[in-house]
């Protein structure tokens, strides 16, 4: 039973109560106008307190899957299923968003003009459904918390936070803050809110905050001879592993130091990076792990760059391995000023492009 449903059999069964209740009582303990306003009183309350449990917002939930052409069917089926099932559990609605991004050619990739197009088609119908159930969710009721689902690869959830970030329709600046829910690696449950996308995650972390942080996830320089201050890089990276993938970092400097294209299609080295490794370790499954993670690499990367304005003028890329919840916030943070590189790395050391 829906919400309002459960209201409307609440007032009724209020309405009979109030007709018949009294008379049965007055059968008990006669015509006593004290006892009997304090009953109706009581009974107000206890009927007012049950519709007001009945009737708290607990918003809409928007599950997003933007599946890749060669993944794997089961995984991506469970995911769905367990992702609509959660958001119908814990919110008033479920909205679910489908779209199919088609594999590029490992010979053309990203290079490939017409499979840029067709995604890049594809992830605007996606945001578009989004955006319009957002907009009719902030014109219903802006208090309404709303709860993103989103199984992607890293550079399309990427996008989609960068999607997000410029959204600026007056009525999803009064919504309230959208937040991801992240697959847990817990027994016994299935996902757990991950991120709160807001300003937030651009406050620096405190002393304590920054301690911890680094122990999750350390960071370090990388540079490379040859490719700067005068040499043939052009671009910058930043590296963040936060994910189970032994090989990442090394793979993904030697792309960066030799080069490789970005999610446009675009070829450049890089100079340098800033390496951001969380090792092999899950994250915490916690909303304060994944935020504290979020905002330490927001603001080492922003520090990084600030003690280094040599960099200002070249290309900035993201080699990321994480959780999607991440990847869609780093977008929302990073999306206007850094290019995410799709993995497997393509045109690596092939300058032509």
């Amino acid at each position: 039973m829906s919400g309002w449903g459960a209201v409307a059999v609440t007032g009724v069964a209020a309405t009979v109560a109030a007709g018949t209740v009294p008379d049965v009582i007055k059968g008990w303990g006669g015509d006593s106008r004290v006892f009997l306003t304090v009953l109706c009183v009581a009974s107000a309350a206890l009927f007012a307190g049950i519709s007001w449990l009945q009737q708290r917002r607990r918003g809409v939930g928007i599950v997003v899957t933007l599946r890749r052409e060669g993944w794997r069917e089961p995984w991506t089926h469970q995911w769905a299923v367990a992702a609509n099932d959660h958001a119908r559990r814990h919110h008033d609605s479920c909205f679910v968003v489908q779209r199919e991004i088609r594999a590029p050619d490992t010979a053309q990739a990203t290079a490939d003009p017409d499979w840029a197009r067709t995604r890049r088609n594809e992830l605007d119908v996606a945001w578009e459904l989004v955006n319009a159930r957002l907009m009719e969710a902030a014109t219903f009721d802006p208090a309404a918390p709303v709860s993103l689902y989103v199984n992607a690869t890293l550079p399309e959830a990427y996008e989609f936070g960068t999607k997000l970030k410029f959204n600026v329709h007056r009525s999803l600046r009064a919504l309230a803050a959208p937040v991801l829910q992240q697959r847990t690696e817990l027994s016994g449950s299935d996902f757990h809110p991950a991120l709160s996308v807001s300003a937030r995650l651009k406050e620096p972390p405190t002393a304590p905050e920054a301690a911890r942080a680094e122990q999750l996830a350390p960071t370090r320089e990388e540079t490379f001879a040859g490719n700067g201050p005068t040499g043939a890089g052009d671009a910058v990276a930043l590296v963040v592993h936060l994910a189970h993938n032994p090989a990442m970092v090394a793979e993904a400097l030697n792309a960066a130091r030799v080069g490789c294209a970005d999610a446009t299609g675009a070829h450049a080295r890089c100079r340098a990076a800033l390496v951001i490794d969380g090792g092999q370790a899950n994250l915490p499954d916690s909303a304060d792990g994944f935020e504290l993670v979020v905002r330490h690499v927001y603001a080492a990367w922003g520090a990084w760059l600030r003690e280094r304005p040599e960099y200002a003028s070249l290309q900035k890329r993201l080699f990321i391995a994480a959780p999607a919840t991440i990847g869609l916030a780093l977008g929302w943070l990073f999306g206007h000023t850094v290019r995410p590189v799709p993995h497997p790395y393509v045109g690596v050391g092939d300058g032509s492009r």
